[in-house]
């Protein structure tokens, strides 16, 4: 007799919480669940095996009666509840302050009043995508909806690995590539017009701090918050450079709802790697900082605080304490409107007039990009190569002086009194070697006649 065939079940899905029961095929029964240790809140696997269905739904209830199973934590909770203690307990401790904020920001916003009340089980691809579907109805653009769909997909992973459910419902959710803007010209300008440029340093003079910090930025590309954090031993007076290395940053802190309750500012990395660089400064800027030198000096021998030790910040306080962006964007904004420039100047406005500058003077593109500190040379030309309307009138001037009408008839008179002696003589040795058609008719006549003459003779 033939070996019995043993009929394998397949596994099915069972409630949250119960585990998983299934066949093998070797006919032995297999069952699996998630745990978690109440002592340590450790989180494990088990696994157990038997010779029947029952054996193992029997192993399974006493596992879950030594150890609480993990789906148990979130039992009768909301989606909203399962999300944000994913976000307090795991994602606070992964990111940087700055991004966990984000992330709070962007679940309270685009998130939680749409999908908080449901059960996990409901939160399905297409409730999902008519999320993410808001976020644009909402004016917001591809960067949001990614950032969105990513914190979702994060979590339903977390949710898989906890057994609280199968499947990601996230994996098939559409976003466009790319958003779709009126470019205005109007507004597209981002540099300082070369007309106002002088207007701008000139007015500089009134204020003494303003003139050196901005004058940093607006000769040397740094952004505000390189600016804020250069310190002197950075500055190279003898070769004329600027060392970028740091950067303020803002560390806020969180309540336990994850709430902001106060911010720092302290000195950081800068944005990216390629932001460290090496910049050389220009002989103004070098006067300018020099002069603002002797400024701190004064102030130290004053208040007694060492403004000038080689870690100082450049652009301290008057205690020495590290400025804030919202501070001394204050102190610009008063500035700005008592000389006519507000709503158009603004700090990033210098970072873009050095850009432009270097472009006006012909510069390699690839070395503004260093200079700049940007990962791309792309977004050095796109975002930081700013044009206003004069340069098009200039460049149609380049085609007007290249092909106006003087030029054209002064060409053509040039053309029709070409070395006209030559031209004559050309004429001439062109006609010596041509034949005179009456002389050919002559000598074509005699031929003829001596042929018949000829003819003539043999016949007699």
């Amino acid at each position: 007799m033939g070996r019995k065939k043993i009929k394998v079940i397949e596994k099915t899905r069972r409630s949250n919480g119960s585990g998983s029961i299934y066949q093998q095929k070797n006919g032995l029964w297999t069952g699996k669940i998630w745990l978690t240790n109440p002592e340590t809140g450790e989180k494990v696997r088990k696994t157990v095996y038997g010779h029947s269905e029952a054996e193992i739904s029997d192993k399974l209830v006493k596992l879950s009666g030594s150890m609480t199973p993990l789906n148990g934590i979130f039992a009768h909770k909301t989606f909203g509840d399962m999300f944000e203690e994913w976000l307090l307990v795991f994602k606070k401790n992964q990111v940087t302050p700055r991004t966990f904020e984000s992330n709070m920001r962007c679940y309270n916003l685009h998130i939680k009043p749409y999908v908080a009340n449901m059960d996990i089980s409901e939160v399905t691809t297409p409730v999902i995508q008519q999320v993410i579907n808001e976020v644009f109805v909402k004016g917001r653009g591809t960067n949001t909806a990614r950032k969105t769909k990513f914190l979702f997909n994060q979590f339903f992973e977390y949710a898989i690995d906890c057994g609280l459910v199968e499947n990601n419902p996230t994996i098939r959710i559409k976003i466009k590539t790319r958003d779709t803007h009126n470019f205005d010209m109007e507004n597209a300008y981002k540099a300082i017009p070369e007309d106002v440029r002088m207007k701008f340093v000139t007015a500089l003079n009134q204020h003494e701090f303003l003139k050196p910090f901005c004058m940093t930025m607006m000769f040397a590309g740094l952004r505000t918050g390189e600016a804020l954090a250069l310190r002197w031993e950075n500055i190279d007076f003898e070769n004329k450079t600027i060392t970028i290395k740091n950067s303020i940053t803002q560390v806020p802190t969180f309540d336990k709802k994850g709430k902001v309750i106060s911010r720092k500012t302290v000195i950081g990395q800068t944005k990216t790697n390629c932001s460290v660089r090496e910049v050389p400064i220009p002989d103004i800027l070098v006067e300018v900082l020099k002069d603002w030198r002797k400024c701190q000096w004064v102030r130290k021998e004053l208040t007694g605080i060492d403004l000038l030790a080689p870690n100082a910040v450049v652009f301290a306080n008057s205690d020495g304490s590290v400025r804030t962006y919202s501070g001394t964007r204050r102190i610009f904004d008063r500035f700005a409107k008592k000389n006519g420039f507000l709503g158009k100047i603004h700090f990033h406005t210098l970072r873009h007039t050095y850009s432009t500058m270097l472009f006006e003077a012909n510069e390699n593109p690839k070395v503004i990009q260093a200079l700049l500190g940007h990962k791309s040379v792309k977004t050095t030309l796109t975002v930081y190569n700013s044009v206003d309307k004069s340069y098009y009138k200039q460049a149609t001037d380049k085609l007007n002086d290249l092909f106006n009408s003087d030029k054209m008839k002064e060409y053509q008179e040039l053309q029709n009194k070409k070395d006209i002696p030559a031209l004559k003589r050309e004429i001439e040795e062109q006609d010596e070697d041509e034949d005179d058609p009456e002389i050919e008719l002559l000598e074509r006549l005699l031929a003829e006649k001596k042929a018949r003459k000829k003819n003539k003779d043999f016949e007699m």
